[in-house]
C-alpha cells in the first residue's frame, strides 16, 4: 500500500514538472536588491521581548504557522495540529507581498487617477499574466482519494512567481486566494483606501471586492480566466451561499464558518471597523452576492456587531502609502521608492507584546535576519510533504537515514535558487516547485530527519542543525555517535567531517547559534 501511495505521489510530483499547465477554477481551496536583503538595516530594532507568551516554544510556534500558511487546521505526521496562522493566511500576506518590488511595480504600473480605470487596468494585468495550474489541481484531487498529504500554503507573489517559472505563457501561478490577496494588495497600493477593498473568503472560494464611487464590485481573476471579465456587479459563489469572513491589511471581520473543527480561531466573531461602515458594506454586498449568510451563523449585522470584538492579533493600523507617495522619474524609481516606504512603515509596525500581521510578515517572506530562524527548521518538521516522505526513507540505522535523504533530496531537488538572496523557502514549497537553494534543502533534509527514528525515538534537535554562512549557502550538520558530520548541497564532498568556513549562524528548531565553533569544542 505504501509503494502504492508513494507511486501516486510521484505521479502528480512529476506532472507540476510539466510545462504544460492549463487555467482552470480552483475549487478547493520580494524581490529584493541583494546589498538590500536585510529589511532591518537603518531600521528601529526589531528584536523585543513577548512578554505574552509562556516561553519562545510558544513564540516560535507563532512564527511557524505564519511561514506554512495553511488555510486550514491539519495533522501533521508525527508532531501533532498545524494551525492557521493568525489572524489569518491572506492578512499576513498582504504586508509580506507589500514587500515586492513586483507588486510595487504593478501598482505602479497600472496606475491611474480614477479608480474604475484602475481596477480596468488590473483586470487587464491578471488577464495576460496569471493563471492557476492543473497539476496542483490534479494533485488536490489525487491526495484526497488516496490519503496522502495535502499542500495547503497561500503564496506570495515570490511563490506564484517561480511556481511560473516553467510556464512559458504566465508570470504568476497561485489559487483563488493568493490570487484575490494579491489583488488587493495591489488595489490598496493604487490608492484605495482599507475601507474600499478587501478580500472576501466564502466556501471553497476567495475574491477581492472593492468600491469605487459608492458602488462596489467583485473582482474575480480566477473565473476571468474562463470569462475574461474579472470585474462583476453580480456574482454566483460557487459552494454554500456563505460569507466567512472580510480582510486586507487593516481590517479583519470575521463571521465564522460552519466548521469549528477545521477553523477553530475563525470561530470567533471578529471585527475592528467602524460599526456604521461595517452596516454600510454589507448592506450594498450582500444583494451582489445573493444574499449570502454572514458566516455560519447566519448573523443579522447588528446582533454580529454587539458580539463581535477586534481581532487580538493584529493591529488596526493600514499601509499610508500609496503610488501617489512614491518618488522618482521613472516607473522602476516610484516603484523602487514605493517599496522603501512600505518595508520601513513594517517595521515600525513590529515588536509588541504580541506578533501582529506585520511581524508575522516578515517570516512569510522568510527572511534570515529574523530574531527567530528556528520558525524555519520547526516549519519543516511539521511540513505535510517533507514528513510524508520521510516514511519511506527511514532506515534501521542512523548514518542510512542521512545517507538516503541527501541522495533523494539531490534527485528530487534542482540545484536552484528559488528566493533572492537572504532569504529561505519554506520545505513543502521546494518540493512542491522542486527546486531550491543549497540553504533550502538543508532546511529539507532537516524536517525529514525529524520525522525519521534514530534508534528508539526521533531524531532530536540537538543532533540537528540548519548550517548558513556568509554567502548564504546551506549545510546540515549531523551528531552521530558524539561526532558532527556535515552534510553539503552544494558542490564539492558530499559529506565532511570539518564544519563548512565563514559560518554566520546555525539554528534548529528551538536553537540559534551564532559561533557554531564555540558550541562543537
Amino acid at each position: 500500500m505504501k509503494v502504492k501511495l508513494f507511486i501516486l505521489l510521484l505521479i502528480g510530483f512529476i506532472l507540476f514538472n510539466s510545462s504544460i499547465v492549463i487555467a482552470i477554477v480552483d475549487k478547493n481551496s520580494i524581490n529584493f536588491n541583494i546589498k538590500n536583503h536585510n529589511i532591518y538595516r537603518n531600521q528601529p530594532s526589531y528584536t523585543q521581548t513577548r512578554s505574552v507568551f509562556n516561553d519562545q516554544t510558544e513564540l516560535i510556534n507563532e512564527y511557524t504557522w505564519s511561514v506554512m500558511r495553511y488555510d486550514h487546521v491539519s495533522e501533521s505526521e508525527n508532531f501533532g495540529i498545524v494551525n492557521m496562522p493568525k489572524p489569518s493566511p491572506g492578512m499576513i500576506l498582504i504586508p509580506t507581498n507589500m514587500m515586492s518590488i513586483d507588486v510595487c511595480n504593478v501598482a505602479v504600473s497600472i496606475y491611474h487617477e480614477k479608480k474604475m480605470n484602475v481596477l480596468s487596468a488590473l483586470e487587464k494585468y491578471d488577464l495576460d499574466h496569471m493563471i492557476v495550474g492543473l497539476p496542483l489541481i490534479f494533485y488536490r484531487i489525487l491526495a484526497s482519494r488516496n490519503s496522502m498529504p495535502c499542500f495547503g500554503q497561500k503564496s506570495s507573489i515570490q511563490e506564484m512567481k517561480s511556481l511560473a517559472d516553467r510556464i512559458f505563457w504566465a508570470d504568476l501561478v497561485g489559487d483563488c486566494y493568493s490570487q484575490a490577496v494579491f489583488n488587493t494588495a495591489v488595489l490598496r497600493l493604487c490608492g484605495y483606501s482599507p475601507e474600499e477593498v478587501f478580500t472576501l473568503l466564502m466556501p471553497g472560494h476567495a475574491v477581492s471586492i472593492a468600491q469605487v464611487e459608492g458602488k462596489w464590485y467583485v473582482f474575480d481573476s480566477v473565473q476571468a480566466q474562463f470569462s475574461k471579465n474579472a470585474i462583476l456587479d453580480w456574482y454566483i459563489m460557487p459552494a454554500e451561499e456563505i460569507i466567512y469572513w472580510l480582510e486586507n491589511d487593516k481590517y479583519f471581520i470575521n463571521f465564522g464558518t460552519p466548521y469549528p473543527e477545521t477553523f477553530p480561531y475563525q470561530d470567533n466573531p471578529y471585527s475592528n471597523i467602524d460599526s456604521g461602515i461595517l452596516i454600510d458594506i454589507i448592506e450594498k454586498i450582500k444583494p451582489i452576492f445573493n444574499n449570502s449568510a454572514l458566516g455560519g451563523k447566519n448573523w443579522n449585522i447588528y446582533d454580529f456587531i454587539e458580539k463581535a470584538t477586534p481581532c487580538p492579533d493584529m493591529i488596526s493600523t493600514g499601509f499610508p502609502y500609496s503610488v501617489e507617495d512614491a518618488q522618482g522619474s521613472t516607473n522602476k524609481e516610484k516603484a523602487q521608492s514605493l517599496l522603501e516606504l512600505n518595508k520601513a512603515f513594517i517595521i515600525s509596525q513590529t515588536g509588541g507584546d504580541i506578533p501582529n500581521q506585520y511581524d508575522r510578515s516578515i517570516y512569510a517572506i522568510g527572511d534570515l535576519s529574523v530574531e527567530y530562524p528556528q520558525a524555519y527548521a520547526n516549519a519543516a518538521k511539521y511540513a505535510t510533504w517533507t514528513s510524508w516522505f520521510s516514511k519511506f526513507l527511514d532506515s534501521r540505522f542512523p548514518s542510512f537515514d542521512f545517507l538516503k535523504t541527501i541522495f533523494w533530496i539531490k534527485f528530487a531537488i534542482e540545484p536552484k535558487e528559488t528566493m533572492e538572496k537572504g532569504f529561505i523557502a519554506f520545505s513543502d514549497f521546494s518540493y512542491i516547485r522542486q527546486a531550491g537553494s543549497s540553504l533550502d534543502q538543508a532546511i529539507i533534509t532537516y524536517g525529514s530527519l525529524r520525522n525519521m527514528k534514530k534508534n528508539s525515538n526521533f531524531w532530536q534537535p540537538e543532533d540537528l542543525y540548519v548550517i548558513l554562512t556568509e554567502d548564504y549557502k546551506g549545510y546540515l550538520a549531523v551528531n552521530i555517535d558524539g561526532f558532527w558530520k556535515y552534510l553539503n548541497f552544494g558542490r564539492g564532498k558530499l559529506i565532511s567531517n570539518k564544519p563548512p568556513e565563514n559560518i554566520l549562524k546555525a539554528f534548529n528548531e528551538i536553537d540559534c547559534i551564532n559561533n557554531w565553533h564555540v558550541k562543537i569544542i
